[in-house]
C-alpha cells in the first residue's frame, strides 16, 4: 500500500485542517457543550457547501463519491479538534444506509437533504445493554395494517432532539440474540409517541434516552428488507467504525502534541519535565500506538474501499484505536501535572472524552471477538499483505 495521500487528499486534508482551525476552537467547543442542540447549524451548512456531508455517498444523489479513505482523512481533523456534529450519524451511517438499502423513492428523497445539509438523522440504535451486538435489541416493531407500532426504548441517541429523522432498527420477527428478524426504518423524529430524555455523559456532549410508546409508522418507513436489516447495516457500521476511528486518532494525535509541547516548556527543578525518563517513555509509547492505529485504519480504508473483506480489520482497528484514545487522553493529561485536570484547561475537553470514545460504536472487547472470530473461525480468513 502507497501511503502517499493524491494531490486531491492532500487538497483535502489542507483545506480541512484551515477550516477546524478558525471555525472549531476549543472556546467553541466548550459553548456547544453548553448549548441547547450541542453543535453550530451555521457550521453545518458550512460543511454541506464544502461537500463534506456527501463526501463518500453516490453522485446520482449529490454526493461526491471520493470513497473510505478520503472520508478517513477528513474524519481525522475533525478528531483533533474533537469537532461537536451530528456527521457520523448523518452523513456517515444514514447516508451509508440509505444508500445501501433504500428503495429509490427514500434515497432521492432523502440523501440530497443530507447532502445540502438540510436534513439531520439520529441513529437509534443501542439499548439498555453493555453489548453492541444487533442480537441484543429489543425494541419491537409490531405490524399493523399497512404499517407497524414501536415499543422500547432506545439508548445514547447522539442529536435525537436536533433530529429531523431517527434511523431505528427494531424487531420485527424472531428474538434476542438472533440478528435476524430485524428491521431498520426511517421515522419523523417528531411523530406522536416518542419521547426524548437527554443522558448525563462525562464528555457533557448531547446523547438522549428515547423511548417510543405505540409510535405509529407507516409501511415505507422500511428501509431495506424487513427482518433482513443485519444485511445491510453490518457494512454501513463497518464504515462507520473506520470513519469514527479515525477521528479519535486524530484527537489522540492533537493531544499528543500538546503534551510533548508542554513538556519541552515546562520546567521543574532546573530542567525541562520532558528530560524525565517516565514522561519521555510514556509519550514514546503513546506516539508508536498513535501511529500504529492510524496506520491500521487507512490500511483498511484502502482496502475497504477496492471491496475486499476486511472485517477481521475493521475489528482490530477499532479495538486497537479505542484502547490508544483512552489511553492517551489518560496519559497526555498526566503530562500536565494538576492543572490537566482542572476544568479551565483545554485538556480536560479530551480526557472527559477518551472513556467515551473508546466505548462508542463497541467497546475492545466487542470487536475483539469479532477479530479472534474472523482469524480462527472463518474456514478461509483473508490475509491482506
Amino acid at each position: 500500500m502507497d501511503m502517499k495521500l493524491t494531490d486531491e487528499q492532500a487538497q483535502l486534508q489542507e483545506a480541512a485542517q484551515r477550516f477546524m482551525d478558525d471555525e472549531c476552537t476549543m472556546a467553541f467547543v466548550r459553548e456547544m457543550e453548553a448549548s441547547e442542540l450541542g453543535f453550530s447549524r451555521k457550521m453545518w451548512k458550512q460543511m454541506a457547501e464544502l461537500g463534506w456531508l456527501g463526501i463518500d455517498l453516490p453522485a446520482d444523489v449529490g454526493g461526491l463519491e471520493m470513497g473510505t479513505l478520503d472520508l478517513v482523512i477528513l474524519m481525522r481533523e475533525l478528531g483533533r479538534h474533537i469537532c461537536p456534529s451530528p456527521f457520523l450519524s448523518t452523513a456517515i451511517i444514514a447516508g451509508s444506509a440509505i444508500a445501501r438499502a433504500g428503495s429509490e423513492e427514500q434515497r432521492q428523497r432523502v440523501i440530497p437533504r443530507i447532502v445540502d445539509g438540510e436534513t439531520i438523522v439520529a441513529f437509534a440504535y443501542q439499548e439498555f445493554s453493555r453489548s453492541f451486538d444487533a442480537g441484543g435489541i429489543k425494541v419491537e416493531a409490531r405490524a399493523s395494517g399497512d404499517g407497524y407500532v414501536l415499543n422500547g426504548t432506545k439508548m445514547f441517541v447522539e442529536y435525537a432532539a436536533a433530529a429531523d429523522l431517527l434511523l431505528v432498527v427494531a424487531r420485527t420477527s424472531d428474538a434476542p440474540p438472533s440478528r435476524a428478524g430485524l428491521t431498520m426504518v426511517l421515522v419523523d423524529a417528531r411523530t406522536a409517541g416518542i419521547h426524548f430524555k437527554k443522558t448525563p455523559t462525562m464528555a457533557r456532549d448531547h446523547h438522549y434516552e428515547v423511548e417510543f410508546r405505540g409510535v405509529q409508522i407507516p409501511g415505507e418507513s422500511v428501509l431495506g428488507g424487513v427482518g433482513d436489516a443485519w444485511s445491510d447495516l453490518e457494512g454501513v457500521l463497518d464504515k462507520a467504525v473506520i470513519a469514527f476511528s479515525a477521528f479519535t486518532n486524530g484527537a489522540s494525535f492533537e493531544l499528543h502534541e500538546q503534551s510533548t509541547q508542554f513538556a519541552k516548556e515546562r520546567v521543574q527543578f532546573g530542567r525541562p519535565i520532558g528530560q524525565i525518563q517516565s514522561i519521555q517513555g510514556g509519550l514514546a509509547q503513546l506516539i508508536m500506538e498513535i501511529l500504529g492505529a492510524d496506520m491500521l485504519t487507512m490500511f483498511t480504508a484502502f482496502h475497504m474501499d477496492r471491496g475486499h473483506h476486511v472485517r477481521g480489520y475493521v475489528a482490530k482497528t477499532k479495538g486497537f484505536s479505542s484502547e490508544t484514545v483512552a489511553r492517551t487522553m489518560d496519559i497526555g493529561s498526566q503530562v500536565f501535572g494538576g492543572m490537566g485536570y482542572m476544568e479551565e484547561q483545554d485538556t480536560t475537553l479530551y480526557l472527559r472524552r477518551g472513556k467515551q470514545y473508546e466505548l462508542m460504536l463497541g467497546g475492545s472487547g466487542y470487536w475483539y471477538d469479532i477479530a479472534a472470530e474472523e482469524m480462527i473461525d472463518v474456514d478461509e480468513p483473508l490475509l491482506l499483505t
